[in-house]
């Protein structure tokens, strides 16, 4: 039996891990007591946001039929 390679499996799939790290990173800024690590965090997790909207616009639209 064979099966058919889908790359669009591969993009939901890191968009997960991303929103995955996403949520920890958001768990770990609720613990931070510097602002500077604070900064930091916030700017990783807008990093990961854009890697995740990035993503999901190389996703093809479930609303059109393909």
């Amino acid at each position: 039996m064979s099966t058919v390679y889908n790359p669009e499996s591969d993009i939901i799939a890191e968009i997960e891990r991303l929103e995955l790290d996403s949520r920890e990173i958001r768990r770990r800024i609720e613990h931070v007591r510097k602002n500077e690590d604070q900064r930091v965090m916030n700017k990783q997790l807008a990093e990961l946001q854009d890697q995740i909207s990035f993503l999901r616009q190389r996703l093809p639209d479930p609303g059109n039929g393909k």
